[in-house]
């Protein structure tokens, strides 16, 4: 396809533009007006490896329908508008730089229309052997964050704490994908951090990301769109809350991302309610997915299961608040009479509460919140025995007994009364009364007829 062009004057003196271009050692390329490439020197041809010939009349857009260096080529909206526009593009055919292309965007505007576009390519940030230097205040900063996670995070008396602490440090010293599972609240993506930032990788930075909360298009862009992160050579951990929650073809994506022989990928944990095992057999997630970034199952133990660690938990938690308090012996019991079904995540909450309500003092029990000083005084109180559990005779013998006994009060302990009042015979009533061991009340007096008397008076 050629773009149409306006002929040129007879009087005005032609421009050789194209040996011109041919002969500078910058690349250039321009752009008609329909957005397929016109031209481009030997400089752009070296550069890119390509050949004019054979690319003459590709298509020059943004959209995921072009061809990676279509994509790298494109002229922002503002360029076609008629400004003058610069931008940093990743080498083609990858999706993030190092190495990158600084591409300066001219527009060529016509009698009222664009007539195309000239583009010039120069070459920077090609990789380094070794990686880069880093300054000194952020070699600080990483060295801050990775004092923030050490292992003993995870160090406690409880069996649980020493299993998890183990299965840890083994996940600390290979770069396998990592599946940790635990209730919310209960540390998930802390363990990741204690992981990543006692790893291979602890150089490189943390990146955590919500699949449940973050759109499935946001979660894409930023691991595989223009500038992506997970290609960017700068990760070292990529943590993913809950992936199930991600579409399958996204979940496909990623599987071939993160199996992918290439040493700057950073490592995947991801973290979830229930075992990878699970979500398959549910449908939410894909069995790739499964197979290749599940290889370490670790499961986060629930507080319940390590009450023996809330000294130490609750000191951790302290060194964080500023007046850092301390906590007075009455507190522990109805500490560990609580279920915590929030886990870790409702301790911290709790103890800042608690802290300040203290001002400044001693965290006692009245600082604690209502909740857990009830659910404390119920589970102190002494729980009756149990007894033989209930029947259906039981229950209609039960109701029997009541209603007699209800009958006879009504009727003043008068059981001819009490028969009429329950509509049964006064010997069927008296035989229940046997049968249901109900005592016989004393019968109220009957009453004295009167004697006869004759005409006379006389009795």
């Amino acid at each position: 396809m050629s773009d149409p062009s306006p002929p040129e004057p007879a009087d005005r003196p032609r421009f050789a533009w194209r040996t011109f271009f041919h002969k500078a050692t910058v690349p250039v390329f321009v752009v008609g007006p329909t957005r397929r490439l016109r031209y481009a020197n030997p400089a752009w041809e070296k550069l890119t490896g390509k050949s004019l010939a054979t690319i003459r009349g590709m298509r020059v857009s943004a959209r995921r329908s072009a061809s990676p260096l279509g994509q790298v080529l494109a002229a922002p909206p503002e360029v076609w508008a008629g400004q003058t526009a610069r931008s940093r593009r990743p080498v083609p055919p990858a999706d993030a730089g190092p190495p990158w292309w600084d591409v300066t965007f001219v527009p060529l505007p016509g009698d009222g229309r664009m007539l195309g576009v000239i583009g010039l390519i120069a070459p920077v940030g090609e990789k380094v052997r070794g990686g880069p230097k880093v300054a000194p205040a952020l070699a600080d900063l990483r060295q801050q964050a990775a004092a923030a996670y050490p292992f003993e995070l995870l160090v406690g008396p409880s069996p649980a704490s020493e299993r998890l602490l183990n299965q840890a440090r083994l996940a600390a010293r290979v770069m396998a994908p990592v599946w940790v599972v635990g209730e919310p609240g209960s540390g998930k993506e802390t363990l990741a951090r204690v992981i990543h930032h006692n790893g291979p990788t602890r150089e490189k930075a943390f990146l955590g990301l919500d699949c449940t909360a973050l759109s499935p298009a946001l979660v894409e862009s930023l691991l595989f769109g223009k500038g992506s992160l997970a290609n960017s050579g700068r990760l070292g951990t990529v943590y993913l809350k809950d992936p199930a929650a991600l579409p399958s073809n996204l979940q496909d994506r990623l599987a071939v991302l993160f199996t992918a022989d290439r040493a700057d990928l950073p490592r995947l944990v991801c973290g979830s309610v229930r075992p990878a095992v699970e979500d398959v057999r549910a449908g939410r997630l894909i069995p790739p997915f499964h197979t290749a970034l599940a290889v370490l199952e670790l499961r986060v133990p629930p507080l319940r299961e390590r009450l023996d660690d809330l000294p130490s938990l609750i000191d951790r938690l302290a060194d964080r608040l500023a007046d850092r308090p301390a906590v007075a012996e009455d507190v522990w019991p109805v500490l560990r009479t609580y279920h915590w079904p929030a886990n870790l995540r409702e301790l911290a909450d709790i103890l800042g509460q608690a802290a300040r309500r203290a001002a400044g003092g001693p965290v006692a029990r009245d600082h604690l919140p209502r909740l857990l000083r009830e659910k404390h005084l119920i589970a102190s109180e002494p729980h009756p025995a149990v007894g033989k559990p209930w029947t259906l005779d039981g229950v209609l013998e039960a109701v029997e007994k009541r209603l007699i006994e209800l009958a006879l009060r009504k009727s003043g302990n008068s059981q001819t009364e009490a028969a009429e009042l329950l509509g049964v015979f006064r010997a069927r009533l008296w035989r229940r009364m046997e049968a249901l061991a109900i005592p016989a009340p004393p019968q109220p007096p009957k009453p004295r007829k009167p004697k006869a008397v004759d005409e006379t008076g006389s009795e």
